[in-house]
Protein backbone atom coordinates (compact mmCIF):
# COMPACT_ATOMS: atom_id res chain seq x y z
CA UNK A 1 0.00 0.00 0.00
CA UNK A 2 1.41 3.52 -1.18
CA UNK A 3 1.19 5.78 1.85
CA UNK A 4 1.60 9.54 0.51
CA UNK A 5 2.92 12.34 2.87
CA UNK A 6 3.07 15.96 2.41
CA UNK A 7 5.98 18.15 2.08
CA UNK A 8 5.43 20.09 5.16
CA UNK A 9 4.67 16.97 7.36
CA UNK A 10 7.49 15.32 5.73
CA UNK A 11 9.96 17.79 6.93
CA UNK A 12 8.70 18.21 10.45
CA UNK A 13 8.97 14.91 11.18
CA UNK A 14 12.42 14.18 9.97
CA UNK A 15 13.39 17.23 12.06
CA UNK A 16 11.84 15.90 15.25
CA UNK A 17 13.96 12.93 14.05
CA UNK A 18 17.32 14.58 14.14
CA UNK A 19 16.10 16.34 17.67
CA UNK A 20 15.60 12.60 19.31
CA UNK A 21 19.23 11.96 17.71
CA UNK A 22 20.83 15.04 19.47
CA UNK A 23 21.28 17.52 16.64
CA UNK A 24 19.54 21.19 18.09
CA UNK A 25 18.09 24.05 16.65
CA UNK A 26 19.13 25.22 13.44
CA UNK A 27 21.21 22.27 12.67
CA UNK A 28 18.60 19.57 13.45
CA UNK A 29 16.17 21.75 11.18
CA UNK A 30 19.33 21.65 8.61
CA UNK A 31 19.62 18.04 8.41
CA UNK A 32 15.92 17.25 8.38
CA UNK A 33 15.20 20.01 5.58
CA UNK A 34 18.09 18.34 3.13
CA UNK A 35 16.75 14.48 3.47
CA UNK A 36 13.20 15.97 3.21
CA UNK A 37 14.21 17.96 0.17
CA UNK A 38 16.19 15.20 -1.69
CA UNK A 39 13.23 12.85 -0.63
CA UNK A 40 10.86 15.70 -2.65
CA UNK A 41 12.91 15.73 -5.62
CA UNK A 42 12.34 12.19 -6.28
CA UNK A 43 15.61 10.87 -4.65
CA UNK A 44 14.38 8.35 -2.47
CA UNK A 45 17.46 6.63 -2.10
CA UNK A 46 19.35 9.15 -0.22
CA UNK A 47 16.40 10.70 1.55
CA UNK A 48 14.22 9.36 3.78
CA UNK A 49 15.48 5.27 2.50
CA UNK A 50 18.88 6.59 3.93
CA UNK A 51 17.68 7.77 6.90
CA UNK A 52 17.98 4.29 9.09
CA UNK A 53 21.39 3.90 7.74
CA UNK A 54 22.39 7.46 9.21
CA UNK A 55 20.66 6.83 12.48
CA UNK A 56 22.52 3.72 12.74
CA UNK A 57 25.79 5.06 12.40
CA UNK A 58 24.37 7.94 14.77
CA UNK A 59 24.02 5.65 17.25
CA UNK A 60 27.35 3.04 16.71
CA UNK A 61 29.09 6.72 17.40
CA UNK A 62 30.28 6.71 13.89
CA UNK A 63 28.35 10.47 13.20
CA UNK A 64 29.32 12.69 16.20
CA UNK A 65 26.03 14.87 15.99
CA UNK A 66 27.58 17.24 18.19
CA UNK A 67 30.72 17.78 16.20
CA UNK A 68 31.05 20.81 13.63
CA UNK A 69 33.29 21.22 10.65
CA UNK A 70 35.85 23.67 10.85
CA UNK A 71 38.88 25.64 8.68
CA UNK A 72 42.14 24.15 9.57
CA UNK A 73 44.31 25.89 7.02
CA UNK A 74 44.10 28.05 3.44
CA UNK A 75 45.74 29.91 1.32
CA UNK A 76 43.70 32.59 -0.92
CA UNK A 77 41.05 31.41 -2.62
CA UNK A 78 41.76 27.88 -1.11
CA UNK A 79 41.08 26.00 2.06
CA UNK A 80 41.22 22.99 4.32
CA UNK A 81 38.66 21.79 6.63
CA UNK A 82 38.53 18.90 8.89
CA UNK A 83 34.41 17.18 9.73
CA UNK A 84 35.06 16.28 13.11
CA UNK A 85 32.84 13.68 12.21
CA UNK A 86 30.04 15.83 11.94
CA UNK A 87 27.21 15.19 10.32
CA UNK A 88 28.43 14.92 6.49
CA UNK A 89 25.35 16.45 4.71
CA UNK A 90 25.88 19.35 7.54
CA UNK A 91 29.16 19.95 6.84
CA UNK A 92 29.22 19.87 3.15
CA UNK A 93 26.62 22.27 3.17
CA UNK A 94 28.60 24.38 4.90
CA UNK A 95 32.06 24.08 3.23
CA UNK A 96 30.07 24.55 -0.13
CA UNK A 97 28.64 27.97 1.63
CA UNK A 98 32.35 28.53 2.31
CA UNK A 99 33.36 28.22 -1.24
CA UNK A 100 30.82 30.63 -2.45
CA UNK A 101 32.11 33.28 -0.27
CA UNK A 102 35.77 32.44 -1.66
CA UNK A 103 34.72 32.36 -4.88
CA UNK A 104 33.18 36.13 -3.99
CA UNK A 105 36.34 37.45 -3.41
CA UNK A 106 38.65 35.52 -5.59
CA UNK A 107 36.89 34.39 -8.59
CA UNK A 108 37.21 31.06 -7.67
CA UNK A 109 36.78 29.35 -4.42
CA UNK A 110 37.41 25.53 -3.69
CA UNK A 111 37.29 23.89 -0.04
CA UNK A 112 38.28 20.21 0.58
CA UNK A 113 36.93 18.76 3.14
CA UNK A 114 38.26 15.39 5.75
CA UNK A 115 37.11 13.70 8.37
CA UNK A 116 33.50 12.98 7.38
CA UNK A 117 30.88 10.63 6.34
CA UNK A 118 28.17 10.25 3.69
CA UNK A 119 27.33 13.76 2.57
CA UNK A 120 24.30 12.22 1.35
CA UNK A 121 22.56 13.48 -1.92
CA UNK A 122 25.38 15.64 -3.87
CA UNK A 123 23.28 17.38 -5.93
CA UNK A 124 21.82 18.97 -2.54
CA UNK A 125 25.26 21.03 -2.89
CA UNK A 126 25.07 21.59 -6.32
CA UNK A 127 21.25 23.36 -5.93
CA UNK A 128 22.46 25.37 -3.43
CA UNK A 129 25.64 26.73 -5.39
CA UNK A 130 23.30 27.74 -8.50
CA UNK A 131 20.80 28.68 -6.97
CA UNK A 132 23.19 31.30 -5.21
CA UNK A 133 24.48 32.33 -9.10
CA UNK A 134 27.13 30.27 -9.02
CA UNK A 135 29.08 27.38 -11.10
CA UNK A 136 29.61 24.66 -8.54
CA UNK A 137 30.96 21.47 -8.89
CA UNK A 138 31.60 18.80 -6.08
CA UNK A 139 32.89 15.49 -5.48
CA UNK A 140 34.24 13.06 -2.98
CA UNK A 141 36.08 9.57 -2.64
CA UNK A 142 34.75 6.43 -1.79
CA UNK A 143 35.44 3.19 -0.68
CA UNK A 144 36.53 0.81 -3.30
CA UNK A 145 33.01 -0.74 -4.31
CA UNK A 146 33.50 -1.16 -8.14
CA UNK A 147 35.08 -3.77 -10.26
CA UNK A 148 37.31 -1.53 -12.97
CA UNK A 149 36.56 -2.98 -16.77
CA UNK A 150 39.04 -6.08 -17.30
CA UNK A 151 39.17 -6.89 -14.05
CA UNK A 152 37.80 -9.56 -11.55
CA UNK A 153 37.89 -7.76 -8.16
CA UNK A 154 37.04 -4.40 -6.66
CA UNK A 155 39.15 -1.95 -7.08
CA UNK A 156 37.71 1.59 -7.41
CA UNK A 157 35.28 3.40 -5.60
CA UNK A 158 31.93 4.77 -6.75
CA UNK A 159 32.84 8.22 -6.77
CA UNK A 160 29.83 10.67 -6.94
CA UNK A 161 30.25 14.07 -9.00
CA UNK A 162 28.15 16.66 -8.75
CA UNK A 163 27.82 19.81 -11.50
CA UNK A 164 25.68 23.32 -11.26
CA UNK A 165 24.99 25.98 -13.70
CA UNK A 166 22.77 28.55 -12.92
CA UNK A 167 20.48 30.25 -15.34
CA UNK A 168 19.04 33.27 -14.90
CA UNK A 169 15.88 32.41 -16.98
CA UNK A 170 14.40 28.53 -16.95
CA UNK A 171 15.54 25.94 -14.77
CA UNK A 172 19.32 25.95 -13.70
CA UNK A 173 21.13 23.01 -15.05
CA UNK A 174 22.31 20.28 -12.30
CA UNK A 175 23.73 16.73 -12.65
CA UNK A 176 24.24 14.44 -10.05
CA UNK A 177 25.59 11.30 -11.04
CA UNK A 178 28.02 7.90 -9.54
CA UNK A 179 30.54 6.60 -11.44
CA UNK A 180 28.73 3.22 -11.71
CA UNK A 181 25.59 1.71 -14.22
CA UNK A 182 23.12 2.30 -10.86
CA UNK A 183 24.17 3.72 -7.54
CA UNK A 184 23.46 1.37 -4.40
CA UNK A 185 20.70 3.65 -2.57
CA UNK A 186 19.06 2.94 -6.07
CA UNK A 187 19.58 -0.86 -5.87
CA UNK A 188 18.81 -1.12 -2.69
CA UNK A 189 15.33 0.52 -3.91
CA UNK A 190 15.02 -2.16 -6.52
CA UNK A 191 15.99 -4.53 -3.49
CA UNK A 192 13.15 -3.21 -1.30
CA UNK A 193 10.49 -3.61 -4.06
CA UNK A 194 11.12 -6.94 -4.47
CA UNK A 195 12.70 -6.00 -8.20
CA UNK A 196 15.53 -6.27 -10.75
CA UNK A 197 16.99 -3.20 -12.65
CA UNK A 198 16.41 -3.73 -16.47
CA UNK A 199 20.26 -3.43 -16.82
CA UNK A 200 23.12 -5.30 -16.11
CA UNK A 201 24.13 -3.47 -12.88
CA UNK A 202 27.09 -5.32 -11.25
CA UNK A 203 28.33 -8.78 -10.13
CA UNK A 204 27.59 -11.74 -7.98
CA UNK A 205 30.24 -13.19 -5.18
CA UNK A 206 30.93 -15.13 -8.14
CA UNK A 207 32.11 -13.01 -10.54
CA UNK A 208 28.92 -12.86 -12.70
CA UNK A 209 27.71 -10.29 -13.99
CA UNK A 210 24.42 -9.69 -12.37
CA UNK A 211 21.14 -7.86 -11.92
CA UNK A 212 20.09 -9.47 -8.67
CA UNK A 213 20.09 -6.29 -6.17
CA UNK A 214 21.25 -8.07 -3.10
CA UNK A 215 23.82 -10.30 -4.77
CA UNK A 216 25.36 -7.17 -5.89
CA UNK A 217 25.25 -5.53 -2.59
CA UNK A 218 26.46 -8.50 -0.89
CA UNK A 219 29.52 -8.52 -3.47
CA UNK A 220 29.76 -4.36 -3.04
CA UNK A 221 30.44 -4.93 -6.62
CA UNK A 222 28.78 -2.19 -8.91
CA UNK A 223 29.26 -2.05 -12.88
CA UNK A 224 30.88 0.69 -13.77
CA UNK A 225 29.63 3.20 -16.22
CA UNK A 226 30.55 3.07 -19.91
CA UNK A 227 29.16 0.03 -20.83
CA UNK A 228 25.16 1.14 -21.48
CA UNK A 229 23.43 3.59 -20.31
CA UNK A 230 24.00 5.83 -17.52
CA UNK A 231 20.93 6.96 -14.81
CA UNK A 232 21.31 10.44 -13.56
CA UNK A 233 19.06 12.77 -11.05
CA UNK A 234 18.45 16.19 -12.05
Amino acid sequence: MEIRVGYAELEATLVRAMERLGLEGERAARCGRLFAETTRDGVYSHGVNRFPRFRGTVEMGLVDVKAKAARVAGKGALERWTGHRAPGNLSAQECMARAMELAGEHGLGCVALNDTNHWMRAGSYGWQAAEAGFIGMCWTNAIANMVPWGAKTRGVGNNPLAMAVPRANGAHVVLDTAMSQYSFGVLAGYAARGEEPPHDAGYDAEGRISRDPKAIDAAQAGLPIGRGWRFCWI
